[in-house]
């Protein structure tokens, strides 16, 4: 069925006049010119919009919490063994003696081992020129037997020669020089530096 256009044609009279007349004339579709009887098209664009993309994540910046190894020596069967902690960098001489104060690692690390150090050990550390001046009390030495004395000071000479900077260690007790025994058994006299090779023959590898 041929579908029909009705266009309205309105027929004026030339000059300054009233139309006088108009009507409706019918034209059939194939009157018509083609671009006059294409039927119209609709285009249905869409767009999807990630739920996302109007929300703009603000990401706040995160200090990162920087650590590094540090090598702490404790005793296993009487020898020195050593271990290793991660502690926050970078790492001062006193945070070193808290960690070695505190005794060994927990779990598998730590299974067998010990310490001939007090817990409450008082001791001050103060480094120049390489040697580190470690000044404790009197009980570091008088309230340990010989051989724990031996070892808790190959203790703390072996952990603080692995520091940085630090190569030799000397020992007074109330800022007074004092005699301390090497990993051989003899003594270093008072004011006498030692260094990690004193005592580097008590050192065992930890079995894994």
């Amino acid at each position: 069925m041929k579908r029909v256009f009705a266009v309205l044609l309105v027929v004026s009279i030339a000059g300054c006049g009233v139309p006088r007349a108009s009507k409706i004339i019918e034209i059939s579709a194939s009157e018509l010119p083609q671009e006059l009887n294409q039927q119209p098209t609709t285009t249905t664009t869409s767009t999807t919009v990630a739920a996302d993309a109007s929300v703009k994540e603000i990401q706040q910046p995160t200090s990162e919490v920087l650590s590094e190894p540090v090598e702490l020596y404790y005793i296993s069967d009487g020898r020195l063994v050593a271990t290793t902690q991660s502690i926050v960098s970078p790492a001062t001489i006193s945070q070193v003696l808290a960690a070695l104060l505190a005794g060994p690692p927990t779990g598998d690390n730590g299974l067998g081992l010990r310490s001939a150090l007090p817990n409450e050990l008082n001791a001050e550390i103060n480094v120049s020129k390489g040697v580190a001046q470690i000044n404790t009390i009197a009980e570091l030495l008088t309230e340990l037997s010989p051989i724990d004395q031996r070892l808790a000071i190959a203790q703390l000479v072996l952990t603080f020669t692995r520091r940085p900077g630090v190569g030799q260690v000397i020992f007074t007790v109330d800022g007074q020089n004092v005699a301390v025994p090497r990993g051989r058994g003899d003594l270093a006299k008072p004011g006498a530096t030692v260094s990690f090779d004193d005592y580097s023959s008590l050192i065992v590898a930890l079995a894994g």
